[in-house]
């Protein structure tokens, strides 16, 4: 199983690998004048291509300042064939760590919290806690055990998914799991407890809740479809997530529906809600580092290298780098999303789908062909 899977993270040979095609009805504006018949020939097969195993529905949206903006939704909102919006609301998974981040950054811009301290002046309890320090957790440099890949945790999760829970208890799992962690700032690890751990810190700093902590920001952004849900639904129009491999046939019956899920489970790492023209904005703030100081915003892109072969991936400070794209991806039960920002071509595509485990990422698929038919040569490997 990915760790990085169940609360997002790209799988970069994922991005080269074929799908079988599927019919599909498109919906949503036409293309602009500045995309060519093939270049959204190349989306719409790409998209079509992302709807099989489960997935039911794929959003896709492009934003590019020589092309224009070409934003479609591709097949049903559920498997019962109900039409699908292009202002869907759908989980963004890991994302939600690029928000965390830039919550935690602002304070450190506050200097409310330093880069250098370590956990244990905002957490007690954290293994390792005097050593690890905020930069560490930041940028998936902390040694950690992440509480996602404990057995008992995820039998129970996956039976259950809006089984209710606290960070206290992905902490007693860090803490059950002691032994495991390793030194801080040797290695770039990516691990989901890293940023549990800055939501804790961000309660305890602001004196708030963390979901009201990065909702606020997302509102303070513009970004009014982008919050932290209070409860395991979603409200309409909503893109409904389903439980798949991404590349079995669905068992009889289809696959199980995951919509509802407790949105405390994944926390600060993954916690919160978009819809794809939100993703699209917010991916180039996130680029840019908009409200940040010009120094956080520059240590942000501190890159260290999360593999060593396929498509170069490099982690920063709650951002990562796919190729040349700044931004972030996103997985867990039921949706998967690749939020990225192009900054030498100021372009943005964002792909959205309703399928995943805790191992599969469809989007990656569809995002990468997208990506290799219209901005080539901006993946490049190790």
């Amino acid at each position: 199983m990915s760790r990085r899977g169940l609360l997002g993270g790209v799988g970069a040979a994922v991005l080269m690998t074929a799908w079988g095609t599927a019919p599909v009805a498109t919906a949503g504006p036409a293309a602009p004048a500045g995309f060519t018949g093939e270049e959204v020939a190349a989306v719409d097969a790409a998209a079509r291509r992302g709807l099989a195993a489960g997935v039911t529905g794929v959003l896709v949206s492009i934003a590019d300042p020589r092309r224009g903006a070409l934003v479609k939704a591709y097949g049903a909102a559920d498997d019962g064939g109900a039409p699908l919006r292009t202002d869907s609301r759908f989980r963004i998974a890991s994302v939600t760590k690029t928000f965390t981040a830039d919550a935690v950054l602002r304070l450190v811009d506050r200097r409310r919290v330093a880069l250098d301290d370590p956990i244990s002046r905002y957490v007690h309890g954290v293994p390792r806690g005097e050593a690890i320090t905020v930069r560490d957790l930041l940028g998936m440099r902390s040694g950690a055990y992440d509480f996602i890949a404990d057995a008992g945790f995820l039998r129970r999760y996956t039976a259950e998914p809006t089984l209710p829970w606290s960070d206290a208890r992905s902490l007693a799992i860090m803490r059950a799991h002691a032994g495991e962690f390793t030194a801080p700032d040797r290695r770039t690890v990516y691990v989901n407890s890293n940023y549990v751990l800055l939501g804790m810190l961000l309660e305890k700093v602001t004196g708030r809740p963390q979901a009201q902590v990065l909702t606020r920001l997302a509102r303070g952004l513009g970004l009014r479809a982008t919050w932290w849900p209070t409860g395991d639904g979603l409200p309409a129009p909503v893109l409904r997530g389903y439980l798949t491999d991404g590349t079995s046939p669905p068992p009889p019956g289809g696959y199980r529906d995951v919509t509802e899920s407790n949105p405390a489970v994944p926390g600060a790492a993954g916690a919160m809600v978009s819809d794809v023209a939100d993703m699209t904005r917010w991916a180039g703030l996130l680029a840019s580092g908009t409200g940040l100081s010009a120094g956080s915003a520059r240590l942000r892109r501190s890159w260290t290298p999360l593999t060593d072969t396929g498509v170069r991936l490099e982690y920063g400070l709650g951002v990562l780098r796919l190729g040349d794209w700044v931004g972030h991806d996103g997985a867990i039960f039921g949706y998967s999303n690749l939020t990225f920002h192009l900054p030498g071509r100021g372009a943005t595509v964002v792909v959205a789908g309703n399928g995943s485990d805790a191992e599969a990422v469809p989007s990656q698929q569809v995002w990468g062909e997208i990506v290799n038919a219209l901005y080539p040569g901006s993946l490049p490997t190790w």
